[in-house]
C-alpha cells in the first residue's frame, strides 16, 4: 500500500512539474492574482467594520487574513519551487521539511511586521516605499538567495560525486594486488605491510561517538554529526531566503491597521495570513518527499540508488538555480 501511494505521489509531481514545464500554471497564477485583489477589498471592508466596532468584525477579519494567505500560496511562487525541489532532490525527512515549510512562512509573516513597523517608526516610510521595497528590492534579494541555495546543492552533489568515484579507487588498485604480489619477492613484503596497516588500525578504532579507543581522543566529527550540521545549515538558508520575501497583503494589511491604531489586530492577522500560506508550503513540502521516496523506491530496486543520489541532488540544484534566474528576469 505504501509503495503504490508514493507511485501516485511521484507521478503526480511529475505532471505537475509537466504543466509547468508547458506554460500550463500560467492560468492558475492569474485566477490566483486576481482572487488576491478581490480578497485585498475584503480585508480594507474588514478593517473599516472593526474599526468601527462592529460584533464579529475582528474573527471575519482573520479568517479572510487566513483565506487570503492560502490564495496567495495556491499560486506559482518561489518559495514552494524551493522546498519542492530541495525535498525532491535531498535526503531530507519528511517531518523536518515540513517543519521548515511551517517556520519559513511564519518567519516570512514576523519579517513582514518589522518590516512595516521598522520603516514607519524609524525612517518614517510611506506606504508606496514599503510596498516597493516589499514588491521590487526585498522579491530581487529572495530569488538571489534562492538561487545561492541552489548553486551551494550542485556544488554539494557534484562533490560528492567526485568522492564516490575517488572512493571506488582503492577498489579497483585491490583487485590488482595478486597480480602485482605474484612477481619474486613482492608477496611477502606486501604481506607485511598489510600486516602492519592492520595493527595500526587496529590502535585506532574509533567508537560511535568519534572517541579513539588508543589515545581517548576525537579525531573529527562524527557522521550524525555531520549530517545535523549540514541540516541546520541548510535549514537556515531555506527559512532565510524565503522569509526575506513579505507577502503583499501582510504589508497591506499591516499598513492599514497601524494607519486605524489596530497594531496588535494587524499584527495578529498578518501571522494568521502566514498560517494561511503554511497550509500551502507544507502540503508542497509533503509532496515533493513522497515523490522523491517512490522515485528512488523505483531505483533501489534496480540497484543504482547510490549512483543516482548524488545527481538527483544537482539537477535539483540546477533547477533552483534555472528558476530564480528565470523570475528575476535574467534569461
Amino acid at each position: 500500500m505504501r509503495t503504490i501511494f508514493l507511485s501516485l505521489a511521484t507521478v503526480f509531481a511529475l505532471a505537475l512539474l509537466l504543466m509547468w514545464g508547458l506554460g500550463g500554471l500560467d492560468g492558475v497564477r492569474e485566477a490566483a492574482q486576481a482572487a488576491q485583489r478581490g480578497f485585498q477589498a475584503r480585508l480594507a471592508g474588514g478593517l473599516r467594520a472593526l474599526h468601527a466596532g462592529q460584533p464579529g468584525a475582528l474573527v471575519a477579519l482573520w479568517a479572510m487574513c487566513f483565506a487570503y494567505g492560502f490564495v496567495h500560496a495556491v499560486g506559482p511562487g518561489h518559495g514552494k519551487f524551493l522546498l519542492g525541489a530541495y525535498g525532491a532532490g535531498t535526503q531530507v525527512p519528511l517531518r523536518r521539511l515540513m517543519g521548515v515549510g511551517f517556520a519559513a512562512s511564519l518567519a516570512q509573516g514576523a519579517f513582514a511586521v518589522m518590516l512595516v513597523y521598522g520603516g514607519v517608526l524609524v525612517f518614517n516610510a510611506s506606504r508606496e516605499s514599503l510596498q516597493y521595497a516589499g514588491d521590487v528590492w526585498l522579491d530581487r534579494a529572495s530569488l538571489i538567495a534562492i538561487a545561492a541555495v541552489g548553486a551551494w546543492l550542485v556544488w554539494r552533489g557534484a562533490r560528492r560525486v567526485a568522492v564516490a568515484q575517488w572512493n571506488s579507487q582503492p577498489v579497483l588498485a585491490q583487485a590488482h594486488g595478486p597480480a602485482h604480489g605474484s612477481r619474486g619477492g613482492h608477496h611477502d613484503h606486501d604481506h607485511n605491510h598489510h600486516h602492519h596497516h592492520d595493527h595500526h588500525d587496529h590502535h585506532h578504532v574509533e567508537d560511535h561517538d568519534g572517541v579513539c579507543e588508543s589515545c581517548g581522543h576525537r579525531h573529527g566529527p562524527t557522521m550524525s554529526e555531520v549530517a545535523a550540521l549540514h541540516g541546520w545549515r541548510d535549514t537556515a538558508m531555506l527559512i532565510g531566503a524565503i522569509a526575506i520575501r513579505p507577502c503583499t497583503g501582510a504589508l497591506f494589511l499591516l499598513i492599514l491597521t497601524w494607519r486605524m491604531g489596530l497594531i496588535w489586530q494587524g499584527i495578529a492577522g498578518a501571522l494568521i495570513m502566514a498560517l494561511g500560506t503554511a497550509s500551502v508550503t507544507v502540503t508542497v513540502a509533503a509532496l515533493a518527499v513522497l515523490a522523491r521516496d517512490g522515485a528512488l523506491g523505483w531505483a533501489r530496486r534496480m540497484g543504482r540508488l547510490s549512483a543516482i543520489l548524488p545527481m538527483v541532488e544537482v539537477l535539483a540544484g540546477v533547477t533552483i538555480v534555472i528558476l530564480a534566474l528565470n523570475m528575476l528576469k535574467i534569461f
